[in-house]
């Protein structure tokens, strides 16, 4: 998904040294004969911004001793990572992993209380983002600003209305410019400054770009009372195809030859995109991702108490030999980042007593997506309302501990 809109400020470059984590030692977990335990790596005691290994280690605290709420957005090679954070300044920061060095961005100087900074968006080739802000409760006011990312210039202000997707080519933004009508979707070309009118409707709720970056794929509901549909969309906003209704969450297979989806009776469908075939059924669930081949999908399948990972053949639509089962272990409508590789999934447990829906998830845990390697990471001081989000090199999570966080 996207961002949000608004505000301006000249860059400014400032180094903090490498923070210490707020870590306190955790007494090994005795296993009860009901339940297996998964005693922490390690427990917190202060909210920020964190990074932490898939192993536990290198836990570092990238915000200590600020009070703000936060939304973050690793670079490209994963080398960086952008931070919006809503506390006293409302602003952007890039910080470089290795040595912790922190350059502002975006800085909305004495905003008031009422303005916001949104998640970012980096462009492809990790040169620029695209910082959304304004008014935290009129969406319809938001901008997009580009900034550099090594803070050089000033802010521009692209246009008004929220950044979806980058193209993968960097050429365009997506973006959604809000009314009282309901939404309109758009795309901004970065060289010509052109405005291309795509869709209009009451809501969308997803949008991915084909790998070649000439088509669109979402998720909308075009009309009040309407079922959510997918749709298919040349860049310059021809050939407009339904491809499932009712339909959800389309993913774009690497080759951009197929397009999976949510279809009816909430199943994992995949359709070949240029052909007239009919879309087939694969499995109940989400769809998390594509293997890297394209050969596979990762899904995602929660029923009643029962929650499984699974790895489904394209070619065959059965199962492979990949299952995790993570009954009892994940949240509730947990938020998941799969690894680049495939080859492990980052999720949320629930807060010990929490409500089902689980309102605030807690811990930390990683698990291989062939079911080994269940461990708890992080417990954290009150709970991780941003995040878990897997760097695209593998060697980091980032996430937010503490309670508030932004829109």
């Amino acid at each position: 998904m996207g961002a949000a809109c608004n505000g301006g400020g000249e860059g400014s470059r400032t180094t903090t040294p490498a923070p210490s984590p707020s870590a306190t030692a955790t007494p090994q977990a005795t296993p009860t004969p009901t339940a297996v335990e998964y005693p922490p790596k390690v427990s917190l005691t202060e909210a920020g911004v964190y990074l932490i290994r898939p192993d536990g280690t290198g836990l570092r605290n990238l915000t200590p001793g600020e009070d703000s709420r936060y939304r973050t957005s690793w670079s490209p090679d994963g080398s960086r990572i952008a931070v919006a954070a809503n506390g006293s300044r409302r602003r952007v920061s890039v910080i470089d992993v290795a040595g912790a060095a922190e350059l502002t961005v975006f800085d909305g100087g004495d905003w008031g209380l009422d303005w916001w900074v949104g998640k970012p968006l980096w462009s492809p080739d990790g040169q620029q983002l695209a910082v959304p802000a304004g008014p935290y409760t009129e969406p319809e006011r938001w901008h997009t600003y580009l900034v550099n990312a090594d803070g050089s210039g000033e802010p521009i202000d692209l246009f008004e209305g929220l950044p979806k997707e980058w193209s993968p080519d960097g050429s365009a933004l997506a973006f959604v410019e809000y009314s009282e009508k309901g939404f309109a979707l758009k795309t901004f070309d970065l060289e010509t400054g052109t405005v291309t009118v795509i869709e209009r409707g009451v809501s969308l709720n997803y949008l991915a770009w084909s790998p070649d970056s000439q088509r669109m794929a979402y998720s909308i509901q075009p009309r009040r009372l309407a079922s959510e549909e997918v749709v298919i969309i040349d860049r310059d906003g021809w050939n407009r195809r339904v491809i499932a209704e009712p339909g959800s969450r389309p993913e774009w297979s690497p080759d951009g030859k197929y397009l999976a989806f949510i279809g009816t009776n909430r199943l994992v469908t995949v359709t070949k995109v240029a052909s007239g075939v009919p879309p087939v059924q694969l499995a109940p669930g989400q769809v998390l991702r594509w293997s890297p081949e394209g050969e596979a999908l990762v899904v995602w399948h929660k029923q009643d108490s029962a929650v499984s990972l699974s790895l489904v053949s394209l070619a065959t639509g059965e199962v492979l030999e990949q299952v995790t089962d993570l009954t009892g272990q994940v949240a509730p409508e947990s938020r998941l980042s799969l690894s680049s590789d495939g080859q492990r999934l980052a999720f949320l447990g629930c807060e010990t007593g929490a409500s089902d829906p689980c309102l605030y998830p807690g811990d930390l845990f990683v698990v291989n997506t062939d079911g080994a390697g269940l461990e708890k990471l992080v417990e954290p001081s009150t709970g991780i309302p941003w995040g878990p989000e897997w760097s695209p090199d593998g060697r980091y999570i980032a996430f937010v501990d503490g309670r508030t966080q932004i829109s």
